[in-house]
């Protein structure tokens, strides 16, 4: 089936996004994990319209097929932990048009050997409803499109146990039509629906019970994106619920209270969102009031400013909210093929020949695994390296699970992975031999990495590149490259990175994040024409499906008009010497810092490398992201400059003299920043985090004792449900929200 989702922007999401442009409103923030007004008003209404409200979990992404898959790690990580779900983790997919099939199996190569595996599909929920006792399903997934009774395999489900799972891409119904809740599913899907299919976007809706696997610290921080959550998608998600009527006048004064209070949007983002991670940022104190953001200022309500050199971990082209967008978009003609014009851009800079469209660097990535597995079917192993990290998404993560950053809170979560991905070291005394003797298989269509590792910033050295070269021309697999972070010229002043490292020997090539320019999620895979060729005479109908499906004109629009807008010499010029003023700064910083050992990457795309003596805690344990989140936090705090783990994203062009006032804050700030510095201000954020784990309990006593004086019967084994029932009856006025922050300084007291 050729699935085209987006429809042309209307009138009323160009004018939404002009609104935002000019207002200065922060958009794509902190990969997902800032406490923002939007995610906590989204959050807030799509628990709302699942009944009773229950402090539902929503979590979002970039489309459709992006949150199905979170909703999968859900169920594949619940499945190695429950005890009465099989660790196989099969899925069971009513998928009555194909849809879901084509995505995650392309090649029709069944359960045991898809890029997703473990999963069976069937066409009707009367075909899944005999298929129940076929095996130890651990969930049913349901494409839901009003056309069948589901209520009999749901029941049939939950008595045997089994998460359900129901995927809604219907056009939203008028308010009172809609009853998304009724089905008494465990996690909701959606998709670009909920923006009436303009922008790309998906969530999905989680009961407390199916949450509850990723109600911690590690993993409520680690299944985020960089362009989910971003303020133009939930607005515009806002404004489609409004349009049907879905947003009733209480809810629009809770709404407010949102936006106007800290605390309120703080504790609705807690309820609805992401509740480990409020409650951390919290008590450390990186919730954050933002106010505006303009070029490479973010300021807060509170009058501070930070500068920006992380926000969007890398999508950041040129800064924030650029005033010529709001031209660009005033001239937005829905019949002008700015996809072509994009592609035609990329084509031209890179010398590929075909792109695909993608709204993630996720997504952008699948299309090239897709492509490479339909290039060369008969040989399915895909080399690359360790460290390397691609996404999250099911089928990314098949090469992307040995990054050093940490996707769960157990080994082996999400399995099972794609059975014929080889991991080579790249920094092992046996790599060469290793790398070259994973290549020389017969069975390697693809070699895939990061040449420079996103995450640590490490350079792939450049004799593993030389054998990568060498085998090829041998070989004859196809060679792609993860440019997510390292192109668009922000690693070298190539357009891409790997055309000084790696020249005439790469076949494919994702790219994502700048191309968005911190507006909406916008990326692509360039490919070469015999790639492409070969991939048609494996499946016509599949290499048209990866052209069509995340075809979306409005984002090519706003990428090609940022594109252009920096492509010229006196642009150049500038980003090369702010780039050289803040290599100067941060190599003068290590000289003269005890904390800092190196400075790691290339071009803009760098890092400040602790040395690690001095903190001898393993990698991606509770104490060493303390200790990391100690050292950002102060670097925020005494130098106004925002980092991501040590990483710099400043952006790509950013304005002139802009690199010498980040230099020059880091240098004041890290004046008597020592080691003992770091390890004061981790004990003082563990006694925050402490105390205020103690307030919030303190809170609930508050809130139970308040409850039984309007009359709630309420015992101390009570479900959560119940108590949420209540706090719902209870607070249902905006008011009594807002009082409620009055009571902050009697729970001191009680603490006291």
């Amino acid at each position: 089936m050729d699935y085209q989702r987006y429809t042309a922007a209307g009138e009323a999401t160009i004018a939404t996004i002009r609104d935002l442009n000019r207002r200065k409103r922060p958009n794509i923030l902190f990969a997902g994990l800032a406490i923002t007004i939007e995610c906590a008003q989204v959050g807030y209404l799509l628990d709302a319209l699942h009944g009773p409200q229950a402090d539902r979990v929503t979590y979002f992404g970039n489309s459709l097929e992006e949150a199905v898959s979170g909703a999968i790690r859900l169920v594949r990580q619940s499945s190695k932990v429950d005890d009465f779900r099989s660790p196989d983790s099969w899925i069971l997919v009513v998928d009555h048009d194909g849809r879901l099939r084509d995505y995650f199996d392309p090649l029709a190569e069944g359960g045991e050997r898809a890029l997703a595996r473990h999963l069976s599909f069937v066409p009707t929920a009367a075909a899944a409803l005999a298929a129940l006792t076929d095996r130890q399903w651990s969930a049913v997934l349901v494409l839901a499109d009003g056309g069948e009774d589901l209520d009999e395999l749901l029941a049939a489900a939950a008595d045997r146990r089994i998460m359900r799972i129901v995927c809604d891409t219907r056009p939203l119904p008028p308010a009172g039509e809609w009853q998304p809740g009724r089905t008494g599913a465990d996690v909701y899907v959606y998709g670009e629906n909920l923006t009436d299919n303009q922008v790309p976007f998906g969530c999905y809706v989680m009961t407390p019970d199916a949450y509850r696997v990723w109600n911690n610290p590690v993993d409520a921080m680690a299944q985020t994106s960089t362009f989910a959550a971003s303020a133009t998608a939930l607005t515009l998600v806002v404004n489609t619920l409004r349009d049907k009527g879905s947003v009733t006048a209480h809810q629009e004064r809770v709404l407010t209270a949102i936006e106007n209070d800290r605390k309120t949007r703080n504790e609705y983002f807690r309820r609805y969102v992401n509740p480990s991670a409020a409650d951390m940022m919290e008590a450390f104190g990186l919730d954050f009031d933002f106010d505006r953001a303009d070029g490479m200022e973010i300021s807060l309500r509170d009058g501070r400013s930070l500068l920006d050199c992380a926000c969007g971990t890398g999508a950041n082209l040129r800064g924030h909210n650029l005033p010529d967008l709001d031209e660009a978009l005033a001239a937005h003609q829905p019949d002008t093929d700015y996809v072509g014009e994009l592609a035609e851009f990329l084509c031209e800079r890179s010398g590929f020949d075909e792109v695909f469209p993608a709204v993630s660097g996720a997504t952008s990535v699948e299309n090239a695994l897709v492509l490479a597995r339909l290039a060369l079917p008969d040989r399915p192993r895909i080399v690359t390296f360790s460290g390397n990290f691609s996404g999250k998404t099911i089928t990314t993560l098949n090469v992307s699970r040995y990054g050093p950053q940490r996707s769960a809170s157990i080994p082996g979560a999400f399995e099972p992975y794609y059975s014929d991905v080889v991991f080579v070291d790249p920094f092992s005394p046996t790599a060469a031999r290793d790398l070259r003797s994973a290549l020389d298989d017969p069975q390697a269509g693809l070699f895939w990495a990061e040449l420079i590792q996103g995450t640590t910033c490490e350079i792939i050295p450049p004799e593993l590149l030389r054998i990568v070269a060498e085998v090829k021309a041998a070989r004859g697999f196809i060679v792609g490259v993860d440019e997510v972070l390292t192109g668009v010229w922000r690693s070298a002043d190539t357009f891409l990175y790997h055309e000084g490292v790696l020249p005439g020997v790469v076949d494919i090539v994702t790219l994502a994040k700048p191309l968005s320019d911190m507006i909406i999620p916008v990326a692509a895979t360039l490919a070469r024409a015999d790639v492409v060729a070969d991939a048609e005479v494996t499946n016509t109908a599949a290499v048209q499906r990866l052209r069509s499906r995340y075809r979306n004109n409005l984002g090519a629009h706003i990428a090609v008009n940022a594109l252009r807008a920096v492509d010229n010499p006196a642009s150049h010029e500038q980003r090369r010497t702010e780039r050289e003023t803040l290599l100067r700064g941060l190599q003068a910083l290590t000289a003269t810092s005890p904390l800092i050992r190196s400075v790691e990457g290339a071009g803009a795309h760098v890092r400040i490398d602790i040395d690690r003596r001095y903190f001898p805690f393993r990698e991606n344990t509770v104490l060493s992201e303390m200790i990391d989140q100690s050292i950002e936090d102060l670097i925020l705090r005494r130098c106004g400059v925002i980092l991501g783990r040590g990483r710099f994203f400043p952006p790509i062009f950013p304005p002139a003299g802009a690199m010498a006032d980040v230099v020059e804050r880091l240098q004041r700030g890290f004046d008597g920043f020592t080691v003992a510095t770091v390890y004061a201000n981790l004990l003082r954020n563990i006694a925050a985090f402490a105390s205020f784990g103690i307030r919030r309990q303190v809170g609930a006593l508050v809130e139970r004792f308040a409850q039984l004086g309007k009359g709630g019967e309420v015992s101390v084994g009570d479900s959560v449900e119940v108590r949420n029932d209540l706090r719902a009856r209870d607070q249902a006025d905006v008011q009594l929200i807002l009082d409620a922050r009055d009571t902050d300084k009697d729970r001191a007291t009680v603490e006291q």
